[in-house]
């Protein structure tokens, strides 16, 4: 499978070391030499499937969306609705230009890829951050939050931000895509980016579909629009549908994390036979590909 690795110093956008390998101990190894910033392990032939060591928690369904998981084709048709929606709002803002997309892993990655699934006529470079709060670097990493502690993702939304610097000038814009449930990270991540003076070397735009049709949203949406009147971001573009349950289920998204303590190292979700998981698939069939009659899809 194809490794990509990312260090502070950035000499590539995308990756600055790009490995084959074969089995999880050529991963690992890959890993540990190298302590990246972040790591994502796509599944190219030939794949293997990584395990956690025991207790380890990746495959097991822990969630309340992951446990009974029974697809809901409205509840799908919703999420492709606000999709369309958006990406015909990006269409309109940013048609004939060049824009650098940011999507966070894990959260971004089905909000995006439904997006661009319905978007035409924008040049674009897609940049998946790895960020997770809830995943720690090593302390040999020393990789340290600002309080000196071994760092979560949280604090590597800052630190790749930082490594895109060198690439910004290249774009027209920074299309920022995320998911929305408050919308506390979407309005944390900005913040940041406007702290890092991010929007004084290119516009930023921020992007997302908002969970329950954007009903929890209203206070940080409100902070969102008045960094957009105070001229801090370009503009604001999001969509509600009726549930962001890729959110949690881990089998849906397709990515996550073996461990939580060895770093921000993204890998696939495959089954023992070396397939995504039924629910993925199918949820991918309904808001990528669902419905003959659109012709956006032909």
């Amino acid at each position: 499978m194809e490794l990509w690795l990312r260090f502070k110093k950035a000499s590539d956008l995308l990756f600055d070391a790009k490995l084959e390998v074969t089995t999880q101990e050529e991963w690992q190894t890959a890993i540990k030499s190298t302590k990246p910033l972040s790591s994502i392990l796509w599944p190219t032939e030939p794949l293997f499937r990584p395990m956690p060591q025991a207790p380890g928690t990746c495959f097991k369904r822990r969630h309340p969306h992951e446990k009974n998981y029974m697809n809901d084709s409205k509840r799908n048709a919703s999420y492709r609705e606000a999709s369309i929606t958006v990406a015909s709002r990006i269409h309109a803002l940013l048609k004939g230009k060049k824009i650098l997309v940011y999507a966070p892993l894990r959260g971004a990655y089905p909000v995006w890829n439904a997006i661009q699934s319905h978007l035409t006529d924008v040049e674009y470079d897609v940049y998946y951050p790895v960020t997770s709060s809830f995943v720690f670097y090593p302390p040999e990493y020393k990789i340290m939050n600002q309080k000196g502690r071994p760092a979560s993702g949280r604090f590597t939304h800052i630190l790749e931000l930082k490594r895109l610097r060198p690439f910004l000038s290249k774009y027209h814009a920074l299309l920022y895509v995320d998911e929305i449930v408050s919308g506390g990270m979407m309005c944390g991540y900005l913040k940041d980016m406007i702290n890092l003076e991010i929007h004084k070397e290119i516009p930023v735009i921020a992007v997302g579909i908002a969970d329950a049709f954007g009903e929890r949203f209203t206070p940080k949406k409100q902070q969102i629009a008045a960094m957009k009147i105070n001229n801090l971001i370009e503009d604001f573009i999001w969509e509600g549908c009726y549930s962001l349950i890729t959110e949690d289920q881990k089998f849906l998204l397709g990515i996550h994390y073996l461990d939580y303590h060895d770093g921000l190292n993204i890998i696939p979700m495959l089954t023992e036979h070396l397939h995504y998981y039924p629910e993925k698939i199918q949820f991918e069939q309904d808001v990528l590909h669902h419905n003959n009659n659109d012709s956006s899809q032909q």
